[in-house]
């Protein structure tokens, strides 16, 4: 799914606050998706964000409900409010896209068989755990944490 002209600053391909995304190309937006709020958990599956400057993006939400992002391609800046119960990401890549190559959780976020690119950062707001991710190709460990976690390196840990 491709918008046009979609630049300004609350400009999005999809606003979702609950329920199920799967198996769209995101594109040509300001914000890929975006969560203005939440009634129930969202589900994001096989989703491939391009040419956009927030793959997904959340300022509001319910600590009663999650995100769930599976089998995805986020390219570019990835970031969300500490509104969710959880945010989980299983089996994506992350990469450069629009200029940025950068995730900032806020809330308690999981990376779980998780790909990045190398030169990818994550600024640890909330406290995330990774599980089983590689960063350029290379398992990721305590040894080369502070190379993907930039900033707030003690936020973050490693199962």
């Amino acid at each position: 799914m491709t918008v046009s002209d979609a630049n300004g600053t609350w400009d999005c391909v999809v606003a979702a606050k609950g329920g199920t995304i799967k198996n769209l190309t995101v594109a040509g937006a300001m914000r890929g998706i975006f969560m203005p709020g939440a009634n129930g958990d969202v589900y994001i599956g096989n989703v491939i964000f391009k040419d956009v400057i927030y793959s997904f993006d959340s300022d509001a939400g319910n600590k009663n409900y999650g995100v769930y992002i599976s089998n995805s391609t986020l390219n570019g800046w990835t970031s969300h409010s500490d509104v969710h119960k959880e945010v989980v990401y299983t089996n994506c890549n992350f990469g450069e896209g629009s200029g940025y190559a950068y995730c900032r959780p806020y809330g308690p976020t999981s990376f779980v068989g998780c790909a990045f690119e190398a030169g990818f950062e994550i600024d640890a707001c909330g406290k995330i755990t990774f599980e089983n991710c590689t960063l350029g190709g290379v398992a990721l460990t305590a040894e080369n944490l502070a190379t993907l976690v930039t900033d707030h390196v003690e936020n973050a840990s490693i199962k």
